[in-house]
């Protein structure tokens, strides 16, 4: 027995909880509410009979929602259909006032944090790009094919007139097989925008 299903069955016990099912999201992300380990715990709580008693417990905050939006809709949905969210690392209980205050509260918080590493994380890459640290993996495409797409976007062509003029001039791909897609030159005109802008 794991360290998260150890804590839930204590808190089941001392709480007088009978756990009806177990539901996990391994690797997948809170950021979403579109994973199947709790989209058939939402099923499960919409199938029995809706009792105050009824709700969903999770060791851990993010693993029930990373984001405002959706844990704030999934407490409208606890609200709607009378089951509560509990949640051990906050000691958070939703069937009552106070827990669902702190509930909103805590959201808020770690979407704060998750804005805040995002911020940091752009910081840190504009200053490798000031530096000239190349980011991402290099270019496959030779300079001169790069430089003849972006002369043809320069002369207007659209990313897709581009990729059929390359192919029609027998200009090989960058993995030396099929033809150009748009994507592929819009790859390299982004590139270029983007060490323009450094």
């Amino acid at each position: 027995m794991c360290g998260l299903e150890a804590q839930l069955l204590t808190a089941a016990e001392r709480n007088g909880w009978d756990i009806v099912g177990w539901y996990e999201d391994d690797g997948v992300s809170g950021k979403t509410t579109d994973r199947p380990g709790l989209q058939s715990a939402l099923a499960t709580l919409r199938s029995r009979k809706a009792r105050v008693a009824d709700g969903l417990v999770a060791a851990k905050l993010d693993r029930v929602s990373r984001s405002v939006g959706d844990f704030g809709d999934l407490l409208d949905l606890s609200h709607r259909q009378r089951w509560a969210i509990a949640v051990l690392d906050f000691d958070l209980d939703t069937s009552t006032a106070t827990g669902r205050l702190i509930a909103g509260m805590v959201v808020q918080i770690a979407q704060w944090e998750r804005e805040m590493i995002g911020e940091r994380t752009k910081a840190a890459l504009a200053v490798k790009r000031a530096e000239g640290v190349q980011l991402g993996k290099p270019s496959t495409i030779p300079s001169d094919v790069c430089a003849l797409i972006l002369h043809r976007k320069a002369a207007g062509l659209s990313l897709n007139a581009i990729a059929r003029s390359l192919d029609a001039d027998g200009v090989p791909t960058p993995s030396g097989t099929g033809q150009w897609r748009h994507a592929v030159v819009g790859r390299v005109v982004d590139r270029a925008d983007r060490a323009e802008a450094v």
